[in-house]
């Protein structure tokens, strides 16, 4: 099961692919914007990688990737208490599995406090299994974001929810098959997240709702897209969850804002989301906010045709 220690760096394994990260992300619907931050760890080849991305009315208004970095040192020795930099983004570790402080300086700069409000979600104690080539090790939590950011013209003041992992082991870029990563919360008493994982053509099955003050681990699910313009482009999905007891949660997911990533030829969609959770009987649906996160192994002409795409990342690297 997952413990305090685990917020800190691990020993790390012989595979050069051994990494481990810290992710954070968080929807606004009060300031219509979905940003997401990451720092992590390649500790072989001693290499820093970190990301900011932040939408607002469902246009990029900031992509801010310090990746790549050379590390000074050992990176076994970084302390996140200490604040963990890439670049102008520092990850800070205030309190073990309960809150974390998010910060880029400069003039596009944020500070803002991940509180968790649901426990951590041990994905290889409590959950199934997760494909070797994604990760050894991973765990979840939802919870609230407070602060500001100032990625435009105007500062912005967030009380936002989102959701949190940390991950560590193998993840092996070059023989990955894909993923879908999906979250939601729909206040902080009911939230989710949904991994499906792909192993030797097989799919895995991963997550948990939290539900009535704990977390309920999924045993299956199904996701069922509409593309957009483009395979891939995701246009709307049904989500089906089955807990371990046999309930069944039906969500529905309309896109508000989306932009991908490129790793390779390992592309990763992220489309900023509106929930509506089917409520049984006589409740009403509930309304919620998340991200999908729809990863696929493309060729090189289906790279080509989506080239222009990445134009705006392309843009903001450069500002």
């Amino acid at each position: 099961m997952i413990e305090e220690r685990d917020e800190w760096l691990h020993e790390v394994g012989s595979d050069a692919a051994w990494q481990e990260s810290f992710y954070f992300n968080w929807a606004d619907p009060a300031r219509r914007s979905f940003t997401l931050a990451r720092t992590g760890y390649r500790f072989h080849p001693r290499k820093t990688d970190g990301l900011a991305i932040s939408l607002r009315d469902g246009e990029l208004e900031l992509f801010y990737g310090p990746a790549d970095l050379d590390h000074d040192g050992d990176c076994r020795d970084e302390d996140p208490t200490r604040g963990m930099r890439s670049g102008d983004l520092v990850v800070t570790l205030l309190e073990p599995l309960r809150r974390w402080r998010l910060q880029i300086e400069g003039e596009r700069g944020m500070d803002v406090i991940f509180e968790s409000n649901t426990p951590a979600f041990d994905y290889g104690a409590q959950g199934a299994k997760l494909a070797r080539t994604m990760t050894g090790a991973h765990f979840e939590q939802s919870g609230r974001v407070t602060g500001w950011t100032h990625f435009g013209s105007e500062r912005q003041e967030i009380d936002a929810l989102g959701q949190r992992d940390k991950s560590w082991g193998v993840r092996d870029w070059e023989h990955l098959e894909g993923w879908e990563w999906i979250s939601g919360q729909f206040g902080g008493d009911w939230s989710f997240n949904l991994m499906q994982t792909i192993e030797g053509g097989k799919r895995l099955d991963n997550g948990f709702i939290f539900r009535d003050g704990a977390n309920h681990p999924i045993v299956c699910a199904d996701v069922h897209y509409e593309w957009g313009d483009q395979t891939h482009q995701v246009c709307s999905a049904a989500i089906e969850l089955v807990e371990s007891n046999g309930r069944t949660h039906r969500l529905h997911a309309k896109p508000l804002g989306a932009f991908p990533i490129l790793r390779g030829l390992v592309w990763l969609e992220e489309t900023h989301v509106a929930y509506t959770l089917e409520a049984a009987g006589s409740e009403g649906d509930r309304k919620g906010q998340g991200v999908v996160e729809h990863v696929w192994r493309a060729t090189r002409e289906q790279v080509d045709e989506r080239e222009h795409r990445l134009a705006p990342i392309l843009a903001a690297l450069r500002r």
